[in-house]
């Protein structure tokens, strides 16, 4: 018997446990020890859950039960019962793996053209936190790469994988994921996971038993990793904590070109912020966090310094400081649960932002907890609760946020309000904010205790005007003009 729930206090994520007994005389339910390990983020209490394999809830159609102690197998057909049928019961979960050491690595590797499926449940496996995310996964996948240089899969498709599609751990430089469609993952479509160090201080006096220290110095991760116009869609089946794209202590990763719809959290997941220097372009998220909250279509974290050597301060100089990531002319329809065009959360820090259309999420721009250093320039928001938060050595300029209602409440023309653009009345250490057209149905808008106009008159937050909604078809102009920037482009291929 399984036993699944989501998390208590917030969908972040489901746990699974294998039952060990179900106690009648006291309604106690003992989990089997290890089990329920699925997540980053502890908690005391679970919110809506089921079990699975039980003989007495099979009661409707297409629901099994299997009798581990008699070997036998139970289904409740839909319809009537077929006189001719073949079942395969899956029991294999890596199907390619590709594995070498960063001495003697696994080279220029190519798995074409190919319909990779059918693996085995992985949700009861061991599973480990990468890094400071809230995430935990299992390092293994149906495809699984270790100490590879040039691994490239393209044109194949990923079909009916119950855990996670490719898994690179460790030391991998510059695998290609490309022109492969995604399809009912059980878990996360590509998985990109790196080692630090056991070092703990800087000569190394201090041990960890695992590489989570701090130093990712020795180079054994994910560096150069290329996810290019794939198909992603129906991911997260069993593990709701999933992505299309997950990135954990890797860098220098592009993440371009790629259709990805259908998810339950994030679409792409930033776990840290080690290395840096991604650049996420050119991509089309349409429903993600369909099943959970507090999440949006393109997520991060980063609660944890790690000592890098490939910094602003040139290669080979030790520092905590990543590389910006570059996140630019995406389309982002942040429909169900969707919070933020770019959910940037618990202290991420160095991202720019340009070029972007995001509509129908409840934000614009995010930075919370320390996070530092964001930049949203050009970018349109479209049909969105705020335009952005607050937040250290924040820049919003030159963009154009388009609020969902009328301020006072209202959804027509009505009195001015004060919410959803906070302009530069509260301005912290650093912060920029001019040159942005804040439209509402009314076309008027309050900031700073004032309207808006008057604001600015008085020096403040230079060329930004307040006007009315634009009509549909105004802003697919303005959205296909932001999208398709000359600057963009480079020989036909996306930036």
């Amino acid at each position: 018997m399984l036993w699944l729930a989501w998390r208590g206090g917030g969908r972040w994520l489901t746990y699974i446990w294998s039952v060990d007994q179900w106690m009648v005389e006291n309604s106690t339910v003992t989990f089997t020890p290890g089990t329920g390990n699925q997540g980053g983020e502890g908690t005391d209490h679970g919110q809506e859950w089921y079990i699975e394999n039980v003989l007495e809830e099979l009661d409707d159609a297409n629901e099994w039960y299997y009798d581990h102690r008699s070997g036998q197998l139970y289904f409740a057909f839909n319809g009537t019962q077929p006189t001719d049928e073949e079942w395969i019961a899956t029991r294999t979960k890596v199907l390619f793996n590709v594995s070498g050491t960063a001495a003697n690595p696994a080279k220029d590797i190519v798995i074409s053209g190919i319909q990779i499926r059918d693996t085995a449940l992985t949700w009861l496996d061991p599973h480990g936190l990468p890094s400071g995310g809230d995430w935990a996964l299992q390092r293994s996948g149906a495809v699984t790469l270790e100490g590879t240089e040039g691994f490239v899969v393209s044109d194949s498709l990923f079909e009916r994988i119950d855990g996670n599609g490719v898994m690179l751990n460790g030391y991998n430089r510059n695998a290609t994921i490309i022109g492969n469609e995604f399809a009912w993952v059980g878990a996360t479509c590509v998985a990109s996971w790196g080692f630090s160090s056991t070092c703990f201080n800087g000569n190394c006096t201090q041990k960890l038993p695992w590489k989570e220290g701090p130093d990712a110095r020795g180079g054994e991760q994910p560096r150069g990793t290329r996810v290019l116009n794939n198909l992603f869609r129906e991911m997260g089946i069993y593990q709701k904590q999933a992505s299309a794209y997950f990135h954990a202590k890797s860098g220098l990763s592009e993440v371009g070109g790629n259709v990805v719809f259908n998810g339950p959290r994030a679409m792409f997941n930033f776990n840290d912020g080690m290395i840096g220097g991604d650049n996420v372009h050119a991509n089309l998220l349409a429903n993600a966090v369909r099943e959970s909250g507090d999440h949006s279509a393109i997520n991060s974290w980063d609660r944890m310094p790690y000592i890098h050597d490939l910094g602003p301060g040139g290669a080979g100089k030790p520092t905590v400081i990543p590389l910006t990531r570059r996140e630019h002319h995406n389309f982002i329809l942040g429909t169900y649960s969707t919070q933020e065009a770019f959910d940037t959360d618990d202290g991420s820090s160095y991202y720019a932002m340009y070029g972007n259309f995001m509509a129908y999420g409840s934000n614009g721009l995010k930075s919370d907890f320390g996070g530092h250093t964001h930049s949203s320039i050009g970018d349109i928001y479209a049909y969105i609760t705020n335009c952005f938060g607050s937040g250290n050595y924040l820049s919003f300029i030159n963009n154009t946020c388009i609020l969902n209602f009328q301020p006072d409440g209202s959804t027509g023309v009505g009195p001015r309000g004060s919410q959803g653009y906070a302009s530069d009345c509260n301005l912290s250490p650093g912060m920029e904010v001019h040159g942005n057209t804040v439209a509402t149905p009314g076309a008027s808008i309050e900031a700073c205790g004032m309207f808006l106009e008057d604001w600015v008159a008085l020096g403040h937050d230079h060329g930004t005007t307040s006007v009315q909604w634009p009509a549909n078809a105004a802003l697919i102009a303005n959205a296909k003009a932001t999208l398709f920037t000359d600057d963009a482009w480079n020989g036909g291929v996306r930036l």
